[in-house]
């Protein structure tokens, strides 16, 4: 079964992670910006984790993990270091809840890609688990490409975009200039905004 690369939306979710050590930490860290409401069910959780539980930012149940602890979970996140443990999470999981399975992959439906954000540009690599470690160097290779510039450039071209699709341009004409927004020197702050003062003025005319 081949994956299909999805972006997906967390908020007011419930996502239950089972497992307390690094691997939890590592996913609870990508979900934190999510908004989805994080539950950890475990004994002992690391510090990391203590500390956003602490912060209020999660709910912890410290205690061995039960099958009613996933009856209302949107998603949930396998991982202990136990395969009897995992394995009856995944047995007791909903039949419309979301599963990953961080040890094996295989036995969920849901993987957590390596990724990066600058603004609204969201790049993930995914090697599909052949190899965690290509992922990660793709990863710094791409951040470099694709620097913290970004953030604002596609702030400009949301903007932009908004402004010309209420002009009065015909549609080959917003096409035309959407596509020739894309060129590198639209980079500089400078053109930016004198592209946007005459996105502006050509819309009320």
């Amino acid at each position: 079964m081949t994956a299909i690369p999805l972006m997906i939306e967390l908020r007011e979710k419930n996502v239950v992670i089972v497992g307390g050590g690094h691997v939890a930490e590592r996913r609870i860290e990508t979900l934190l910006g999510s908004g989805a409401s994080l539950t950890v069910i475990s004994l002992v959780i690391e510090k990391g984790i203590r500390s956003h539980w602490e912060k209020g930012r999660l709910n912890w149940k410290q205690k061995s993990f039960e099958s009613n602890d996933v009856v209302d979970a949107f998603l949930i996140i396998v991982a202990t270091n136990d395969p009897i443990v995992n394995d009856s999470v995944i047995e007791a999981a909903p039949t419309n809840s979301l599963i990953n399975a961080a040890a094996e992959a295989d036995k969920g439906d849901v993987e957590f890609p390596s990724f990066f954000r600058r603004g609204k540009l969201a790049i993930s690599i995914s090697t599909s688990g052949a190899s965690p470690q290509l992922s990660a160097k793709l990863n710094r290779e791409l951040q470099a490409v694709y620097s913290e510039t970004y953030e604002d450039y596609l702030d400009f071209l949301y903007e932009s975009r908004q402004l010309i699709k209420h002009s009065l341009f015909s549609k080959l004409q917003q096409k035309l200039l959407l596509k020739e927004l894309l060129s590198e020197s639209f980079l500089d702050k400078d053109k930016q905004m004198k592209a946007i003062k005459w996105f502006e003025r050509v819309s009320r005319e």
